[in-house]
């Protein structure tokens, strides 16, 4: 069994090598199970050349049906095509109509990072939360757990999608940091190299 993003927590050979100081502390107070969970919610994988018409067209129609939750599957550190204005839209109109819209990585491993690129900030802007370094599994099922939860405001939905509840993301501060984006940044950075020689 893989965990992507994380050590394994025990290693089978010849003998059982437990790496305890990675297993987190038991939960306090009493076994509760959330029965409900809502998943009206759907989830698109972008591939490169989709047809923003088409997008919209199924977002808009699924808006109509009472759509809760939108999960958007991203290249890389979650990224889109910067060309896809009309698609940016569509997505703020959709978190303004009270949809909660998540960017998710399609990468094994590796992390959603939205302010790093241009249309990264773009989606921050339409009000896009990032999942970080979430499956998309532990997305869908942490998004359904909290549309389900009848007390919560759209904003405290997305506000918690950023929160680690039971070890499915990486706190932020333990992320690796994000790699260098303009030219400008790499040579600043190769220059410092240099230095150290």
């Amino acid at each position: 069994f893989d965990s992507p993003n994380f050590s394994p927590l025990a290693e089978i050979g010849i003998n059982l090598e437990d790496n305890y100081h990675l297993y987190r502390p038991p939960p306090r107070g009493s076994f509760k199970i959330n029965t409900y969970m809502d998943t009206r919610m759907i989830t698109l994988r972008l591939v490169p050349g989709f047809d923003d018409a088409s997008i919209k067209a199924m977002i808009d129609a699924a808006r109509q049906t009472h759509l809760k939750g939108l999960i958007l599957q991203l290249y890389g550190t979650g990224n889109l095509p910067s060309l896809k204005g009309d698609l940016v839209q569509c997505l703020a109109d959709a978190t303004a109509a009270g949809v909660v819209v998540v960017a998710t990585t399609q990468c094994q491993t590796g992390s959603v990072i939205m302010g790093h690129y241009a249309t990264g900030q773009k989606l921050l802007g339409a009000g896009v939360v990032s999942a970080s370094d979430m499956t998309i599994e532990a997305t869908t099922t942490k998004l359904a757990y909290l549309l389900g939860r009848q007390d919560l405001s759209n904003s405290e939905v997305r506000d918690l999608m950023t929160v680690d509840f039971r070890g499915e993301m990486t706190p932020e501060s333990d992320l690796p940091p994000p790699p260098l984006a303009s030219t400008y940044q790499k040579a600043i950075a190769k220059k410092n190299r240099s230095r150290i020689y």
